[in-house]
């Protein structure tokens, strides 16, 4: 997480008791919300510090939202989307970066738990995935032209691929790995012998929903499934 909000500011605006922040503090760490940095070296003024270690607490954008949901009043979340209206403001002028886009979309989708009744009747989850969909079918002509200058460049061993990760990573955009890769469970925590043997199988569905085949065994599959 990227630290930028102080921990006490943040909870000033909440009813909850000074010595109760640093509970507070710990259960939004606990979701990668919020960290507590140590100080070695230099002392704060005006700011009430620990004298046992030095350290503040600090939020990330995500963590102010995360906040402000939870416990602001409606009059200070209203704040908080006034101050998002900024970034909105930089978009029509031109000046929104891409970054600072995907930073505040995150923040909002993170700051509350929006599938907690069902993902099977989630609108949020629905639109995202239109507009995902939408996005990848988009990009198909671009990578078709990719995966057939790929063909042409190994037509003398098209039994010998290199492995199933290098050709996912060569062939097909970053974004549709990434999905993949968490949808199925193999983000970075995952051990590298399960994201080995399961990468075959993520190879498979970006070669089926992009409708570029590659491998033998899409070939195959891909022919038997037609065949019905």
């Amino acid at each position: 997480m990227i630290p930028l909000f102080l921990g006490a500011d943040i909870l000033s605006n909440t009813d909850t008791r000074v010595e109760n922040h640093p509970r507070y503090h710990a259960k939004f760490s606990k979701k990668e919300l919020a960290t507590k940095i140590k100080f070695s070296s230099f002392r704060f003024q005006g700011l009430k510090v620990s004298t046992a270690d030095n350290s503040l607490w600090f939020y990330s954008i995500q963590g102010l939202f995360r906040v402000a949901f939870e416990m602001y009043s409606k009059q200070d979340q209203l704040a908080v989307l006034d101050n998002l209206q900024e970034s909105i403001a930089r978009y029509m002028k031109g000046t929104l970066e891409e970054k600072d886009a995907a930073v505040t979309i995150l923040a909002l989708l993170k700051a509350k738990d929006w599938t907690k009744d069902s993902a099977y009747s989630s609108y949020l989850l629905t639109s995202i995935g239109r507009w995902l969909g939408e996005q990848f079918h988009a990009a198909n002509s671009s990578i078709s032209h990719r995966v057939e200058g790929f063909k042409v460049q190994h037509i003398e061993r098209i039994s010998d691929l290199p492995p199933p990760e290098e050709l996912a990573k060569e062939l097909f955009p970053e974004a549709m790995q990434t999905l993949l890769l968490h949808w199925m469970g193999l983000c970075e925590e995952s051990t590298l012998e399960k994201r080995h043997s399961e990468f075959p199988i993520l190879l498979l569905i970006l070669e089926f929903a992009n409708r570029n085949l590659i491998t033998g065994v899409a070939h195959v599959l891909y022919s038997s499934l037609i065949c019905k």
